[in-house]
C-alpha cells in the first residue's frame, strides 16, 4: 500500500469511529472565521503578485488557505486532497476553485503530471505524513510542478520546540520530524534556493495571551538551554515551522528520484 493511502485510511477510520466528518461550510462563516482574518494577513505578501497565478493547496482540509486566495482576489485556485467527495461545496464559494482533485495514489504521483503548472503550491502540515524515504521523491515532484520562479509554501510542527514528542508522536499518521536544519536541508538538495522561514501572528482570546505569558519563563530557559549545551543554537522557533523555498534555474532531479522510488518498491 502507498504511505499516503495508509495514511488516509488511518484519517478516515478515524472520522468513522468518531462519527466527525467535513460537514459544508458556509462561505460567511468561513470568511469571518478568525483563522482566515490571520491568514488574509500573513499570506498576502507570499503570495504571487499577478492575480491570475496558479495556486495549488495540496491537503486542502477544510479549505481556510482557498478561503484566503478568494478574499485576495486570485483566480486560479486548485486544490488537491485525499477524499475529495465531501467537500465540493467550496465550488460554491467562488468561480475562481478552478478543480478540486482528488489523490488516488500519492502526492508525488498526481504532481508527475502537473509539470510546470503551478506559481504557488501550498502544503500545510502534511509533510511529517510522508515516510522519510519518499521525502525526495516528494519534494522534487513539487519542484517540477512548479514554474520557474515559482514558490513552495511548507507548514508542519516544529520539533525544536519544548513539547515536540507530544506533537509528533499525538497522532498515528505522522511519520517524521523536522527541525528548521533538516527542512532547509530537504529543500536544498532538491534545488530549491532562497529558502526563507516565517513566523504567524495570531489573533488571539484572553485566555490565549494568558498562556502566553505563563509559557514565557519556560520559553526563556529552553532559549539558554541551547546557547548553554548546543554548539550551534540557530534562531529559536516557535511550535510551527513555516517555510517558503523558489524553484529558480536548478533542474529538477524527479526523473532520478522517480526511478529511485519506483526500484524500491
Amino acid at each position: 500500500m502507498q504511505p499516503e493511502l495508509f495514511i488516509s485510511e488511518v484519517y478516515r477510520r478515524m472520522q468513522a469511529r468518531s462519527g466527525l466528518h467535513y460537514h459544508a461550510m458556509d462561505w460567511e462563516a468561513m470568511r469571518t472565521s478568525s483563522v482566515v482574518r490571520d491568514g488574509v494577513e500573513f499570506y498576502a505578501p507570499l503570495l504571487p503578485e499577478d492575480k491570475d497565478a496558479p495556486i495549488l493547496d495540496i491537503g486542502f482540509g477544510s479549505g481556510e488557505f482557498i478561503a484566503v486566495c478568494i478574499l485576495l482576489g486570485y483566480t486560479h485556485i486548485y486544490g488537491a486532497e485525499f477524499g475529495v467527495e465531501g467537500r465540493r461545496y467550496m465550488y460554491d464559494w467562488s468561480p475562481s476553485v478552478r478543480a478540486l482533485d482528488e489523490i488516488t495514489t500519492g502526492i508525488g504521483d498526481y504532481l508527475a503530471e502537473k509539470k510546470e503548472c503551478f506559481q504557488f503550491i501550498h502544503m500545510s502540515h502534511v509533510i511529517e505524513h510522508l515516510p522519510k524515504y519518499t521525502l525526495l521523491y516528494h519534494v522534487d515532484a513539487m519542484y517540477q510542478a512548479l514554474t520557474l520562479h515559482g514558490t513552495i509554501l511548507l507548514r508542519c510542527p516544529n520539533m525544536d520546540f519544548p513539547y515536540a514528542n507530544r506533537m509528533h508522536y499525538f497522532v498515528l499518521g505522522h511519520e517524521y520530524g523536522f527541525s528548521d536544519n533538516n527542512l532547509k536541508q530537504l529543500l536544498e538538495i532538491c534545488q530549491f534556493d532562497q529558502v526563507c522561514f516565517h513566523s504567524m501572528k495570531e489573533q488571539m482570546t484572553l485566555k490565549q495571551r494568558l498562556g502566553v505569558v505563563l509559557r514565557f519563563p519556560l520559553i526563556v530557559w529552553e532559549q539558554v538551554k541551547r546557547r548553554l549545551l548546543l554548539t550551534n543554537p540557530g534562531v529559536y522557533r516557535g511550535e510551527e515551522l513555516i517555510v517558503t523555498a523558489k524553484r529558480e534555474s536548478r533542474p529538477p532531479l524527479f526523473e532520478r528520484s522517480q526511478v529511485w522510488e519506483k526500484s524500491r518498491c
